[in-house]
């Protein structure tokens, strides 16, 4: 444990506790309440009331450390998930792109345009008449590349060089290397993995410091290496976008891409954190407080979790933030907008907070409780004994300490209902930013799907063989033994086909959708395949179910096939995406988890079209092709647009996070002919929707005190039982006590509570609720037992759900109630009244002897007079059934 400023803290908390604004204000209302305490406490002793605020004050003071402990645990845990999300998101999105680029350079590099442009630079190289036909070649083959990069726009550049890493052609003429002596071009050629991944300063890209390449050997039909090709990744574009998505305006923190020896090799704010800086990795540790420069930082860092067994380069997210803007960013307005009932109930949900932080309203309430009977008692002594040197000051420093520990158990209230707020502002948020961490994800994957369809339309073999006038079964064979390399390669389709122009299927790259073959396919999206002008073109099927992924909801994506000449559609490509596994795990990517790393109990994801179809769901809360049975304004935003609210379903209220798709790129993007609004949700369980309750609070009460007045007074100690409120001549009241320990007696009637020890002496104790008229308690009322006294020696005690102020009443205020009144079975001697009913209230005075008497005929016994000292404390005959 660390002390800070008189209070032990957790040592997670040394160094970042002072710049918890919010947790720093309550600590410092407890501080000054607390030496409040130390002086009542020090004025009690003197003072002669008998009242010892010592055990009253120690109870708060380690309520107080606790407390604070607490609110700064959960303000740090709140900061550091962020960080760690948003560290997790960093590399985890970049990784799913570089898993598709891994994909990408090992069916590129077994282009037969690739493979023919080499074979013939080596034929005719040596040859200087055959200069200009290489150039035309070369000239044709980057028009190629052009459509490529068109296509896959994640890349600035492609290279295609002999084995000996000369280069034969590449896109970007406007760099000038003849040749690359770097080891990428030896490893291609040797490697047994299915491509080789570089970043480092590549003499291919001498404009650049380092660079992300990936490279493959490129083959002739031997299998022998006769070139290798490289695709250049626009990396800093990339991490560009990447950050833009994971930092706001008002956002402190800088995520940073780190190398394994913690190297930055790509930063949000460069001018904060630069490229090339060295910091201090935080992986095995929940955070790391790190100076970098003349500052000091939360930091996270974060592995790759890997997709679909890929890893990654080895690097690591990392999140910094400075330490002084860690902990004060204001979330309440997610809160604006929800009904202010269902923000109540969400309030009051036990499940936000650990156990711990939970019980410490309860301990204050239980403090206040036994402070206010403390006062209260500590009244009623100085009205019956007398004993005080100064009856007014004693009063006055009574209810001091009364009100010095309802101002105490406020603050715990009110840092508690702040945290409340908080916590909920920061789920909602989350939500929020999973939802769009899900929509980036769908709209990253479909974009390649949109790649994809368009680039293998462009493959040779596929225009030439649909260009000739008949299409045999070697044709066809052919078409399908490149669908089936490519299907091998691309894991996410569940059928590639390739078709004419009547939309009749000429080959798959499934042997189990054979049947296919050979019948046309009745949709849509084929006749605008067929249309479609030119190869950056696509059409996509709606989201349906469709018997070409049987009869399961599903996309299709198609580009059109044209002749070699570009003249004329010679039929089409249908990539049948395999959606219901690949959405449902996007889904279940971008739900929130714990610090075990597993998704908490009853949280959901559904992508939904703005038409409510729901399209994926995380679990089995929905099905593809069901609607959302509701909106809430959730499937109305605009492009782009995030939404936070809470909504009820069932019997449960949960937060919810929404984002509208915006595209990726090109992808979708305004000047795109296909549009498709895809709505992210995530559903994070909050707790159960509870009955409302129509038990209204205990109304305040209002009597004036006469003490300044003159003429005589008595004390009227005040006390409510349900709504009502109710008086009783402090000469009659010996004491308040707690009712623990009370015995119950089974068959003993409903006015009848039990036996409670006095004195070394059981008493009755009654419930006077029904005889009162006065309703049902609130719920979790601690209920407190008033001792009374009937005549000497003879005590019993009656059921009170609270205690009130013990005004001083002039007795011309009191008005007797007739003795007779309702047959003289009224519990009241006397009212009081009342000269501004505006402000004060009427109040009935209940006196000892009338509540026993009353007791005596609902229970069936005859009325016993007072006993002497000598005679039975006990009040009644036995309570009967």
């Amino acid at each position: 444990m660390a002390r800070y400023k008189n209070i032990e803290l957790d040592d997670r908390l040394n160094g970042v506790v002072r710049h918890m604004n919010a947790v720093e204000e309550y600590r410092e209302l407890l501080q000054s309440l607390q030496a409040q305490w130390d002086n009542l406490t020090l004025l009690g002793q003197l003072s002669g009331t008998s009242t010892d605020m010592s055990d009253t004050r120690q109870a708060f003071a380690q309520l107080t450390t606790s407390l604070v402990n607490h609110l700064a645990l959960e303000t740090l845990d709140k900061s550091v998930q962020e960080m760690t999300a948003k560290a997790q998101v960093a590399i985890d999105i970049l990784v799913r792109n570089l898993f598709e680029r891994t994909a990408d350079i090992g069916f590129l590099a077994t282009d037969d345009d690739l493979r023919q442009f080499v074979g013939e630079h080596k034929a005719l190289s040596g040859n200087i008449h055959s200069q200009k036909q290489l150039q035309t070649q070369r000239n044709r083959l980057r028009e190629r590349f052009s459509e490529y990069v068109a296509k896959y726009s994640v890349y600035s550049d492609i290279i295609l060089m002999d084995t000996e890493g000369e280069v034969l052609a590449r896109l970007d003429e406007s760099v000038s290397v003849p040749r690359s002596s770097h080891p990428l071009v030896g490893e291609a050629i040797a490697t047994a993995a299915a491509y080789v991944e570089t970043y480092a300063a590549v003499d291919l890209l001498p404009q650049r410091e380092r660079s992300l390449v990936y490279s493959y050997r490129v083959t002739n039909a031997a299998g022998e290496a006769i070139g290798v090709l490289c695709l250049c990744f626009r990396f800093e574009n990339e991490m560009a976008r990447i950050f833009g998505n994971l930092t706001t305006a008002d956002d402190w923190s800088v995520v940073l891409l780190l190398d394994a020896q913690g190297e930055v090799i790509a930063s949000s704010d460069g001018f904060h954190i630069p490229l090339g800086a060295k910091v201090l990795l935080a992986i095995d540790d929940d955070y790391r407080i790190v100076r970098f420069g003349a500052q000091e930082y939360l930091a996270k860092t974060r592995p790759s979790n890997g997709y679909q067994g890929y890893l990654g380069p080895g690097w690591y997210g990392h999140v910094m933030l400075p330490v002084q803007h860690a902990f004060n960013k204001d979330s309440s307005e997610m809160l604006h907008g929800i009904d202010a009932a269902t923000l109540a109930s969400v309030m009051k949900s036990p499940s936000l907070f650990r156990e711990e932080l939970r019980n410490i309203p309860l301990q204050a309430e239980h403090i206040q409780s036994n402070l206010n009977r403390s006062v209260w008692n500590g009244s009623v002594r100085q009205s019956s004994t007398k004993q005080s040197l100064n009856p007014s000051f004693s009063k006055t420093l009574l209810w001091e300490i009364s009100n010095t520990g309802a101002k105490t158990k406020d603050v715990f209230e009110r840092s508690i209902a702040n945290l409340n707020e908080t916590v909920v502002s920061a789920l909602l948020r989350e939500s929020c930013f999973l939802a769009s961490l899900a929509i980036d994800i769908m709209d990253r994957n479909l974009y390649e799907r949109a790649n994809d369809c368009r680039w293998w339309a462009l493959t040779s073999s596929f225009r030439e063989l649909l260009a000739q006038p008949e299409m045999t079964p070697d044709k066809a064979a052919r078409i399908g033994s490149i669908l089936q390399t490519i299907n091998g390669l691309y894991t996410v389709y569940s059928n590639l086909a390739v078709f004419d122009t009547q939309g009749r299927v000429l080959a798959v790259s499934q042997p189990g959708e054979a049947a296919w073959v050979g019948r046309t396919i009745p949709a849509n999206w084929v006749r605008q395949t067929l249309t479609l002008e030119n190869s950056q073109g696509y059409a996509v099927s709606p989201f349906a179910a469709t018997p070409l992924y049987a009869d399961r909801h599903t996309y299709v994506y198609a580009a059109a096939i044209q002749a070699p000449e570009a003249n004329r559609v010679v039929g089409g490509i249908a990539i049948v995406f395999d959606a219901a596994p690949q959405l449902t795990a996007m889904l279940r990517d971008a739900l929130p988890k714990n610090e075990h790393g597993e998704v908490p109990s009853g949280c959901f994801a559904v992508f939904v079209e703005r038409s409510g179809q729901i399209i994926a769901c995380s679990d089995d809360s929905y099905q593809p092709g069901q609607r959302l049975p509701f909106d809430e304004g959730f499937l109305g935003l605009k492009n782009g647009a995030s939404k936070a609210g809470v909504i009820r379903m069932g019997n449960e209220y949960f937060a919810v996070g929404a984002r509208m798709s915006s595209g990726y790129r090109e992808y979708k993007a305004a000047q795109e002919t296909y549009q498709n609004d895809v709505a992210a949700l995530i559903f994070v369980p909050l707790c159960e929707a509870m009955a409302k309750s129509t038990q209204a609070g205990v109304p305040r009460l209002g009597i004036r005190s006469d003490r300044a007045s003159a003429g005589e007074t008595v004390e009227i100690a005040t006390f409510n039982v349900g709504q009502s409120w109710f008086g009783l001549n402090s000469a009659q009241v010996v004491e308040a006590m707690d009712n623990n320990g009370m015995t119950c007696v089974p068959g003993a009637g409903s006015n009848f509570a039990g036996y409670l020890m006095y004195r070394g002496t059981p008493i009755p104790v009654y419930d006077i609720r029904y005889l009162a008229n006065a309703g049902g308690a609130r719920a979790g009322t601690q209920h407190q037992v008033i001792v009374l006294k009937r005549g000497e020696g003879n005590h019993f005690g009656i059921l009170a759900d609270g205690l009130g102020e013990i005004p001083e009443v002039a007795l011309s205020r009191l008005r007797p109630l007739p003795g007779m009144l309702a047959g003289g079975n009224v519990l009241a001697e006397a009212i009081i009244s009342t000269e501004t009913p505006e402000k004060e209230q009427l109040l009935l005075v209940l006196g000892a002897e009338r509540i026993a008497m009353r007791l005596a005929v609902a229970s069936g016994d005859s009325p016993k007079p007072a006993t002497t000292p000598q005679q039975s404390p006990r009040l009644i005959a036995a309570p009967s059934a």
